[in-house]
């Protein structure tokens, strides 16, 4: 889908606020409630929205660590990186994956709550995966920026 310049002033609006009304929405970008629920639901429809969440600080829910690390896969096989795959998938203390270019295969975000939780994730998620051939921990020492915000241009 392409994206116009109302298209792009709602999706600009809904990153600063999500819960906004409709009507509040329509009048933000210059068109008539109807037209513009119209255009939400094509954006969500298309997947140009994928979804609405609220961001919970990790401290509040005693998550005290965030640990960024880096994963190289042995190359056993082409679905070994599958497996990495599926795997963080299902590992409820990963928040982010990227498979990744350059000498890393994967990129990890992890959650913990302390470091004795640390050290359990990493004993069970890769010390003994043999599909893991060998992965770096970066422990966050102070978020400096976080923001999930795109950077949407509304002037072509």
């Amino acid at each position: 889908m392409s994206l116009d310049r109302i298209d792009r002033k709602i999706l600009s609006a809904l990153q600063d606020d999500n819960k906004i009304t409709n009507l509040e929405l329509a009048e933000r970008v210059g068109i008539s409630p109807p037209a513009c629920l119209r255009r939400v639901k094509t954006l969500r429809n298309q997947k140009i929205i994928e979804g609405d969440i609220s961001l919970i600080n990790p401290k509040a829910l005693g998550k005290q660590i965030t640990v960024v690390i880096e994963i190289v896969v042995a190359r056993a096989g082409t679905n070994v990186v599958d497996k990495v795959k599926r795997k963080m998938l299902t590992t409820p203390e990963v928040s982010q994956c990227y498979l990744v270019t350059g000498d890393t295969d994967f990129i990890v975000i992890a959650q913990l709550k302390d470091m004795e939780a640390y050290e359990a994730f990493l004993e069970r998620t890769f010390y003994n995966d043999p599909i893991i051939e060998t992965m770096t921990s970066l422990v966050v020492v102070n978020r400096v920026k976080f923001n999930p915000k795109l950077d949407i241009p509304i002037d072509d």
